[in-house]
């Protein structure tokens, strides 16, 4: 007799002997139980049968259902491969007699059937197995990795924050997947060849037809399940499916024979646009930006700090803070950037995808350099203001000459204060090449050629820091213009990412047979108050 768990549970509860009883008296209660019939056979079998038992039982039975499934999948196909020759039965007087014996056919093995019945055979309703064939979509991978600063800087100089994760309005930013790519290839396709005039101004159906399967099923999936915004709406109002006039879908798509496409784009298209100016920033990916849902001005105030005093004793009346200039206007102007190029049709409808690809990327480049310009020089009439131009910022003077001691005031003209928090991790420099050049080969003395900030041999060329600071790079600078700053002190709202539109309307584009491309954004912003930077504008020229 087999002690199962069950058994030994079945009479500690019937019989109450102890849990930690002996076999032998486990045993001797079971005989008894069995002898006076409150134990039956049956009860006794469920009751030592394992847990193993049982599911080698369950195995051997779905092998068994198994193995007859593919004897009558492999019957059948016999069935289907007899020719009408050996359907039909010879006659009688007709049937020859073969002298030789008819070889002994060996059955086929388990795998043989296995492997044979992964074919695609013809079989009855009862029998038949679902093939789905996966989307084009699948085929690529949609991971999003984490994005981070790269190795080098766009002018080739060392990225000071190389490798570290890449953050936008506060939240790590992820790069856009193969599988995004793909789609948004297949929708620049049709969203481009559907525009009014080009390819003699084919209609949405009929480049429909004349797509790849490939292109269709990423359109479809994208069209069905792919989330979209009205590029012409101020609000960016969000859907799931495309925002067609007739619905959602890839039918509302090619039914929108008005707009063609050109109303609405996929959010990955978005994505795809702003994720260059993030990668190869210098000082946006560090000041804090705000996103706006409308709007030309944003109104804000700023307030100073409250002052105390010592020396009270009693029925002495506390002087009170003198609340003149506490409060002081924040008010910020939304500037429009923006970018055309006229590109020939036969040129576009050769090269659809590779120059997309291009046009992407060089315009957001141009969008990062021009963002990066408007934070450190920005005239603040029709673009940002930038920190060189802040009114109220501590000047140094550095009387045209690069010495350790000018760089020192710069610094510590930025109070500790100032550096509390989080916000004291975008404290930098900013200068351009030159400037850093010679800040980093300021020499021990006039007799010691070595270098205050590191060895010539040593990291500190390609470094891009000095003191413990990010030395950040940008040649809208003169030589002579050099600023220290803490970034996150420096507001930039953004009102609309950078939207890409296209036309081939009016009578110059048709007789030139070209595409207007066009792109657009809306940026505005400014210090949040004048200590946090400091700047010089004597530096060496």
């Amino acid at each position: 007799m087999r002690l199962t768990k069950e058994l030994k549970a079945w009479l500690v509860q019937k019989y109450g002997i102890a849990v930690d009883a002996t076999d032998a008296e486990f045993k001797a209660k079971a005989a008894e139980a069995l002898t006076n019939g409150e134990l039956t056979a049956e009860k006794l079998v469920e009751l030592t049968t394992g847990q193993e038992e049982k599911e080698v039982d369950e195995f051997i039975t779905k092998f068994d259902a198994l193995t007859k499934q593919i004897g009558g999948v492999m019957e059948l196909l016999a069935k289907n491969s007899e020719t009408p020759e050996t359907k039909e039965a010879p006659k009688a007087e007709e049937k020859a007699v073969d002298p030789t014996p008819e070889a002994p056919k060996r059955p086929l093995s388990n795998l043989e059937k296995a492997v044979a019945s992964l074919g695609h055979y013809p079989v009855d309703e009862e029998k038949t197995v679902e093939i789905r064939v996966k989307e084009a979509v699948e085929s690529y991978d949609g991971s999003r990795k984490s994005a981070v600063f790269p190795e080098k800087t766009k002018r080739g100089g060392a990225h000071p924050l190389a490798g570290d994760p890449v953050r936008y309005n506060g939240e790590s930013y992820n790069t856009v997947s193969e599988r995004d790519k793909a789609q948004v290839g297949a929708w620049l396709k049709f969203h481009i060849a559907t525009s009014p005039g080009i390819q003699g101004s084919m209609s949405a159906d009929r480049v429909w037809a004349q797509l790849s399967e490939h292109d269709k099923s990423l359109l479809a999936h994208l069209a069905e399940k792919g989330e979209w915004y009205d590029c012409t709406s101020d609000t960016e109002t969000k859907t799931k499916g495309y925002m067609g006039k007739h619905g959602t879908g890839i039918k509302a798509l090619i039914d929108d024979s008005t707009s063609g496409g050109t109303e609405a784009a996929p959010i990955v298209f978005d994505a795809m646009v702003i994720e260059t100016p993030l990668l190869y920033g210098e000082l946006f990916p560090l000041v804090t930006t705000v996103p706006l849902a409308r709007g030309r001005r944003v109104e804000g105030v700023a307030v100073s700090t409250v002052t105390g005093s010592w020396g009270g004793v009693d029925e002495t009346d506390i002087s009170y803070f003198n609340t003149a200039s506490y409060v002081t206007a924040f008010d910020t102007t939304i500037y429009r950037w923006q970018g055309a190029v006229r590109i020939g049709l036969d040129f576009l409808s050769d090269t659809p995808i590779d120059f997309a690809e291009t046009f992407i990327r060089q315009y957001g480049e141009r969008l990062l350099e021009d963002l990066d310009d408007a934070i450190a020089i920005g005239n603040g009439t029709n673009q940002p203001e930038g920190v060189m131009n802040k009114t109220g910022t501590t000047s140094v003077a550095f009387g045209g000459t690069t010495t350790l001691s000018n760089y020192e005031s710069l610094r510590f003209a930025v109070k500790k204060a100032e550096h509390k928090g989080p916000v004291g991790k975008t404290a930098i420099f900013c200068g351009n090449e030159t400037s850093y050049s010679r800040a980093i080969g300021i020499p021990v003395s006039a007799t010691d050629t070595r270098r205050v900030f590191g060895t010539m041999n040593g990291p500190a060329y390609d470094s891009f820091s000095i003191m413990n600071r990010p030395y950040k790079i940008n040649e809208s600078l003169a030589n002579t213009q050099v600023f220290y700053g803490i970034m996150a002190r420096y507001r930039m709202y953004r009102r609309k990412d950078m939207v890409v539109r296209t036309s081939t309307e009016g009578a110059a584009l048709i007789r030139a047979n070209s595409m207007l491309i066009a792109v657009m954004a809306r940026f505005g912003g400014q210090c949040e108050r004048s200590q946090p930077f400091a700047k010089s504008t004597t530096a060496e020229a």
